[in-house]
């Protein structure tokens, strides 16, 4: 008798990374079996609570549940880049801060690509230093 083996690469999310947009291969990883994650369309409505909150967002968070939960928030769950309709110029990113990156969206059970991350990183950096940034522009 052959022992069976589950993998642990959900099968429809390879095939869907074959088409139009792949995705990241985290995001290859079944879903854990629970019950369905909220949908996080990216609306203008949410667009504008986010650059609100950002701004209004104090220096030091209150506390370390707080300080993570607004990173969640500012890179991870923000959907802007999360599937972007234009193909954007390739890059070469060191090995160990992809590694990294990986590992950090890991826990959010594919919600976020590696693309989206770096790119909702380097937005939030924009816009922190557009003082500095835009007259060069």
């Amino acid at each position: 008798m052959a022992k069976k083996y589950e993998s642990e690469i959900d099968p429809d999310e390879f095939i869907r990374s074959f088409r139009e947009e792949p995705s990241s291969l985290s995001s290859l990883n079944r879903k854990p079996k629970e019950g369905p994650l909220p949908d996080t369309t990216g609306s203008s409505e949410q667009k504008a609570e986010y650059a609100m909150s950002v701004k209004s967002a104090p220096e030091q968070p209150s506390s370390d549940e707080e300080r993570e939960r607004l990173f969640r928030e500012r890179f991870i769950t923000r959907t802007t880049y999360l599937r972007p309709q234009v193909k954007f110029l390739m890059v070469e990113i060191d090995p160990v801060i992809i590694g990294k990156i990986k590992r950090l969206i890991a826990f959010e059970n594919g919600s976020c690509s590696l693309k989206s991350y770096i790119n909702n990183v380097l937005a939030a950096h924009f816009e922190e230093y557009a003082d500095v940034i835009n007259p060069k522009l």
